[in-house]
This record gives C-alpha cells, sequence and structure tokens, in this order.
C-alpha cells in the first residue's frame, strides 16, 4: 500500500470493518485477511508452523540476497537462527560499539571538511552518507572487512552491493520483474538489465563472501585467529556453527555465505534508512532536537576538529540516556523501515481475536477462519499507528508519548516495545540490539557536533519497495 495514504487507510477499514476482515488480492478468488487485532497477530507470527512466508515474496528476496534468515522456512530456517542466536548476544553486541563509534566520528570529520571553507556549504545528502557509514559498519563488525565507504566509493564489494539494489528494488517492479518470480526460467532465456546487474554482483559478492568463509574457517581450525577477528558475527557464526557436534545441525558454507549478503542488506540499509528518518523528524520538530542535543552535551565533550575522540566511551553512558531512548523509540514506531509483511496459511485455522469480527449478514463473533493457501496481510506500519491504540496523535512524532502510554499499548504484538518494527515471533529481526545501539550512538556523535536543518526546497515523501 502507498505509504501516503496508509495510515488513512488503515484508520477508515477499522471504522468501516472493525479490526479484522477479508480484502481481495488479484481477483475475487484471492481473498486475504488484513487484521489489526493483538490476539490474532500475536497467532500469526508466533505459529511458524502454519503461517509462513508465502513463495512468492521468499523468491523475490532470495534472487537478491540469498537463502538466509529473510527468505528461508520450516527447518532450514530453525537451523540457521538457531546456529545464529549466540553471535548476536548483548553482550557481544555492546563489544561493537567502538566500531560504532569510530565511524560515527569518521563521518563527522569527513561532514567538517565538507562545510569547511569560506563559501557557503552545499546541502549535505544526509541518506546517502549514511548509508555509506552503516555499510562501513557491517564490514567491520559482520566480517571484520574494510570498505572505508565513507572516504571512498571504490570497494568492489560495495558498488556491487549499491548497483543490485539500486537496480532490481528501485527499478524492478514492473510486469517482466513479477513474471521472473512465477517463471524464474525467463531470466535464462529473457535476461533484462536487472538479472544481468544482480548476476555480476553476486558474482563479486560470493566471490569475497567464499574467501572470508574459507579463511576464518582455516584460522579457527588451526587457533590462529587474533582476538579483534574472532569478535566479529562471520567469525562468531561459524565457531557456533563447528561447535554443533551433530553435522545434520550445522549450515553449509553457501548457508553461510548467503547470511554475509543478508547481513549487507538487513545491517546496512534498514538502520541507514531509520537513522535518516530520525534527523529528518528531529529537523521538523526543532525542540525536539535541541533538547536531545543539551542531554547528550551534559554527559559529553564532542571532540574539536581533528582531535581524536574517545573510541572506548562506556556504551551505557549513550544506552542510559532517557531522552534519546525515547526518540529513537518513537522515530521507529512512527516510521518502521519495513512497512508490513505478508504471511501464507498452510493449513485450514480459526485465528482468534480479541476484538468482534463483523460478518457479511451483519452477525458478530470473535475468530476469522481461514484456508489453506490464503495469504494475511501483517501491517507492521498499521499497528504502530493505531489511533485506537496510541491514540489521536499516533501519527505524530512525540517522543514524550513514551512517558506515559495507553494501557491498550501493553497488548500490542512486537519483539520491541510492544510496536512491530522488528516483528514478532521466531521470525522477529536477529539484529535488534545490533541496530538499536548503532542508530543510538550515531545520533549521539553527530547531534552533538552539528545542527540539522532540512533544505526548504526540497521536498520528502515515503515509498515502498517490496514487502518482506
Amino acid at each position: 500500500m502507498n505509504p501516503s495514504i496508509s495510515p488513512k487507510a488503515h484508520d477508515q477499514y477499522i471504522k468501516t470493518f472493525g479490526k479484522t476482515f477479508r480484502v481481495f488480492g488479484f481477483g475475487y478468488f484471492d481473498q486475504r485477511v488484513l487484521t489489526l487485532d493483538p490476539r490474532a497477530m500475536n497467532h500469526i507470527l508466533n505459529n511458524n508452523q502454519i503461517y509462513e512466508k508465502p513463495w512468492q515474496s521468499r523468491r523475490l528476496v532470495s534472487n537478491l540476497i540469498g537463502n538466509g534468515l529473510l527468505s528461508s522456512e520450516g527447518i532450514h530456517h530453525k537451523k540457521q537462527r538457531k546456529v545464529m542466536n549466540p553471535a548476536f548476544s548483548l553482550t557481544n553486541m555492546k563489544a561493537y560499539s567502538p566500531i560504532f563509534l569510530q565511524k560515527a566520528h569518521q563521518l563527522r570529520r569527513r561532514w567538517l571538511g565538507l562545510i569547511s571553507g569560506p563559501e557557503p556549504a552545499e546541502p549535505i545528502d544526509l541518506v546517502h552518507w549514511i548509508s555509506r557509514a552503516t555499510f562501513d559498519v557491517i564490514g567491520l563488525a559482520g566480517f571484520d572487512y574494510v570498505f572505508n565507504a565513507i572516504e571512498n566509493e571504490d570497494n568492489a564489494v560495495y558498488l556491487a552491493y549499491k548497483d543490485m539494489f539500486d537496480l532490481s528494488i528501485n527499478q524492478g517492479q514492473n510486469l517482466r520483474a513479477l513474471m521472473g518470480i512465477w517463471y524464474p526460467w525467463l531470466d535464462t532465456i529473457w535476461p533484462t538489465a536487472a538479472t544481468r546487474v544482480v548476476k555480476a554482483s553476486h558474482k563479486v559478492i560470493y566471490g569475497v563472501g567464499n574467501q572470508l568463509v574459507q579463511e576464518t574457517k582455516r584460522q579457527i581450525l588451526e587457533g590462529k585467529l587474533d582476538e579483534k577477528n574472532s569478535k566479529s558475527m562471520l567469525s562468531l557464526l561459524i565457531k557456533s556453527n563447528l561447535s554443533n557436534t551433530n553435522p545434520e545441525q550445522r549450515i553449509t558454507d553457501e548457508d553461510i555465505m548467503d547470511q554475509i549478503n543478508t547481513f549487507f542488506f538487513a545491517g546496512s540499509d534498514t538502520t541507514s534508512l531509520a537513522l535518516a528518518w530520525t534527523f529528518l523528524l528531529l529537523c521538523e520538530k526543532p525542540q525536539y532536537q535541541t533538547q536531545l542535543r543539551e542531554e547528550i552535551l551534559a554527559v559529553y565533550t564532542p571532540p574539536e576538529g581533528d582531535e581524536e575522540p574517545d573510541y572506548a566511551l562506556d556504551i551505557n553512558v549513550i544506552e542510559n540516556l532517557p531522552f534519546l531512548d525515547k526518540v529513537a523509540k518513537e522515530s521507529l514506531r512512527l516510521i518502521p523501515p519495513v512497512h508490513s509483511s505478508i504471511r501464507v496459511a498452510l493449513q485450514d485455522d480459526v485465528i482468534p481475536t480479541k476484538y468482534p469480527v463483523k460478518l457479511a449478514d451483519g452477525t458478530e463473533t470473535h475468530g476469522v477462519k481461514i484456508g489453506k493457501g490464503q495469504f494475511v496481510h501483517v501491517p507492521m506500519e498499521g499497528f504502530n499507528l493505531d489511533k485506537t491504540v496510541w491514540g489521536d496523535d499516533a501519527w505524530e512524532f512525540r517522543p514524550e508519548r513514551w512517558d506515559n502510554l495507553p494501557e491498550l499499548v501493553k497488548e500490542q504484538p512486537g519483539l520491541w516495545q510492544n510496536i512491530l518494527t522488528f516483528s514478532s515471533g521466531p521470525r522477529s529481526c536477529i539484529g535488534l540490539k545490533f541496530s538499536i545501539i548503532e542508530m543510538k550512538t550515531f545520533l549521539f556523535v553527530l547531534l552533538a557536533a552539528f545542527t540539522f536543518e532540512a533544505p526548504p526546497d526540497i521536498k520528502f515523501w515515503k515509498i515502498n519497495l517490496f514487502v518482506l
């Protein structure tokens, strides 16, 4: 759904049809369920043996980033998740804080260079620069791999990744692209510019990925992995995989390389989007930007110019800032990087509901029947912006709302803070802690150094690329 109208549309749906109702997909016979009922959504997201991502969306994702956590299902997904969980512990995520600080300060110095000089500075394309910085972060934290994208955009893997997603996502949603999902052999006999770019990009990404996997595995087996490299997500993942004494419970090297590609996407683009929208929201509400800057400067003295910053700053200093925490939560509630998702029922089921469901004959019931093969929409943004839950100001950026949340918020589904931004259940976002700590660190460093204003002559809008 077009994000410019989706909040109003969901609001009107609730007023007209209630919280759970049927919608049509591709024609009358494609009847689907759309629900904003918390009990229903908890049932759907926590029963992945009944509801899984449909093969169409999984193929779309896997064509780009392989069969990693975002596109695998069933036993394959469970095995991948079990192997990867140790690498994403809170302790390991906090250990990456020096990397977050290093890259945030490198970006700060780069921006200082751009705005210094006698001539008036040109507006900085914040989205582009933050994307470069988060890509650097995932390179170092994920694989101990130096992209140095903040300084130069000439790394082959970085360019391959950007080429692939700029072309395949931004320009790929057309009839031919959709035909390729149902008939994948078309990409062989009738390749498009997008499929050629994806193929070429995969060759670069998986080529480097295979080298990283084999070298890291060799160092682990020979006991030669140094302390620095042993903390990367890749090394932790391979260690966890090798420690499993049952070979059937291990994932393959190909699976690990698919995770690398997934890390690039989920660990870079989503966080950079969240940061970009947060800075824009703080530009639109400068009183909040001022309040947050004052909170930061009360506990932190930023370096001047090229002065060397403290990369060993205790991450708890950042984590314990209450208004920074509220700004992050409110931004991620208001504009989730992933707008919505979808599931398909693997068997007939009755979805329980908290609120009554209106039937065609005018009667009401609790629960809705769904048939095998029918789709269920997961409106993440819809849950986050539901006025009947969050209040009449649900569509506004108000960090102070987190001081006194409505009681109904406590019933909302969600892995984090009762919002669906990071989904919920067995398929919830494994990189939640990584993303939030990274996001707060960049806000902390950059807001201490700069005041942000949006150019008055540039219009910003949301666009949905595809459903995960």
